[in-house]
């Protein structure tokens, strides 16, 4: 899609389009760093009836799965619906304006952000319901999804409503961190709760006549690719389409389809210029767009890093060579590993993990981290490495969400996070070509 003209302004560059139908000229003050923030003011005061829904929505719906909804939300089994202004709001008044016990992701999702949402036209007056929230630390399954409803004539070709499923990516719990993991070797307890929940709702959209959408950001487009591509046939027409915002892919070894199998172009890939996680598993001949990003290294996965125009994604020319890199010594690592190895490096290194607490942040709090170090004593050389790599990612993350002041004092720790990205080729797994 064209980008709306600009013209010069001081401070900053004007981005406008003249909307002919309404009689007035729509404005917006673009900074270097547009994101999510920004794009929900830009588009604030339009609805989707004056400017239908884009893909950068899609990415904005799919971060309403990140917040803890439980109570202010209904869930699927008492049915109905609320606002998301109003459910928004509701939060930001309970958390006092510190939202982050109500974020169960490291993205940087604030409560200004969780504001210019709630406050918008475009977003405020959607309905949200059948929400889904399972946490089960023994069996190491987290799953979370959430359902949107978009009024008529929302979406370009369609003139009734249309649903909009988004499934939520690893929050902060070590199950949740266990779980992606297990991705490398079996079908995990998420994934065949997306593939359930999905095929309820498309069933439920079949049956009101609207065609439904997915989403979801880091493993929540895992599930939405495993669950497309487990849902009965019958169902595919329903979906309108669906995306993975650097969601891994599907192992060939442990499953035999994906989404792009089961729907064709209708399953959409985005991922930032240094993406690692939607890497994993990739299938090399699977498109994907590559987005722009403030982040640096591997924190470019944080979707409030993206860049952003009021119509669309600033888009990358392409993979960075650095990740490419990473990827290349993914490859050769993890080619001679059997299933059976992967399990066995994944139950040991969260065992020892989990001996600071079930939370990420446990493992780098004062009480935590000398467990973990003490858990780790009997480990392998490569368990090890991992465990500190994974502890200064954490730290480095913390400090990504202070203010400018606290963030130069981590300004050490944080670069020994983003050099550390180079040597975790020990212990990820392996992108898959579409052939194996």
């Amino acid at each position: 899609m064209r980008a709306p003209p600009r013209c010069p302004s001081r401070g900053a560059t004007r981005l406008f389009s003249i909307d002919p139908t309404a009689g007035r000229c729509n404005a917006w003050e673009v900074t270097v760093a547009d994101n999510l923030i920004d794009y929900a003011r830009w588009r604030g005061d339009l609805d989707f009836t004056e400017r239908p829904f884009n893909d950068v929505d899609a990415l904005v719906l799919a971060t309403l799965s990140y917040i803890d909804l439980v109570g202010i939300v209904p869930n699927e089994a008492a049915g109905g619906t609320v606002g998301v202004g109003a459910a928004l709001g509701e939060l930001l008044e309970r958390s006092g304006g510190d939202v982050t016990p109500y974020v169960r992701s490291l993205a940087t999702i604030d409560a200004g952000y969780l504001k210019a949402v709630a406050e918008s036209r475009r977003f405020g007056r959607l309905r949200i319901g059948r929400y889904v929230d399972v946490m089960d630390h023994d069996r190491a399954v987290q799953f979370a999804a959430v359902e949107v409803l978009l009024p008529p004539r929302s979406v370009m070709g369609c003139e009734g409503g249309v649903r909009y499923v988004s499934f939520r990516g690893t929050d902060l719990t070590l199950a949740g961190w266990r779980e992606d993991f297990m991705l490398s070797f079996e079908v995990t307890g998420a994934q065949r709760l997306a593939a359930n929940y999905l095929c309820r709702a498309l069933e439920a959209s079949a049956t009101a006549g609207e065609p439904l959408m997915a989403g979801g950001h880091s493993k929540g487009g895992n599930l939405v690719s495993y669950a497309v591509a487990a849902m009965p046939k019958t169902l595919a027409d329903h979906l309108l389409r669906c995306y993975s915002f650097d969601g891994p892919g599907l192992d060939g070894r442990v499953v035999e389809r994906d989404a792009r199998d089961a729907i064709g172009d209708r399953f959409v890939r985005y991922q930032p210029a240094y993406s690692v996680i939607g890497q994993l598993f990739d299938r090399a001949d699977e498109p994907r767009t590559y987005v722009a990003s403030t982040g640096s290294g591997m924190l470019q996965h944080d979707p409030l890093t993206w860049r952003v125009l009021p119509s669309g994604f600033v888009l990358a020319g392409g993979l960075d060579p650095d990740a490419a890199a990473f990827d290349a010594a993914l490859d050769e690592w993890m080619g001679p590993v059997d299933m059976g190895e992967r399990e066995r490096f994944t139950n040991e290194f969260f065992d020892i993990l989990s001996a600071g607490g079930p939370e990420l942040t446990d493992v780098t709090s004062r009480e935590g981290l000398p467990k973990v170090m003490t858990a780790a004593n009997g480990a392998s050389d490569q368990t090890k490495r991992l465990v500190w790599k994974l502890v200064e990612c954490v730290v480095a993350k913390q400090a990504e969400r202070t203010s400018d002041v606290v963030r130069r004092a981590y300004e050490g720790v944080v670069q020994s996070a983003r050099n550390a990205a180079s040597g975790l080729a020990v212990s990820l797994p392996r992108r898959q070509s579409h052939a194996e």
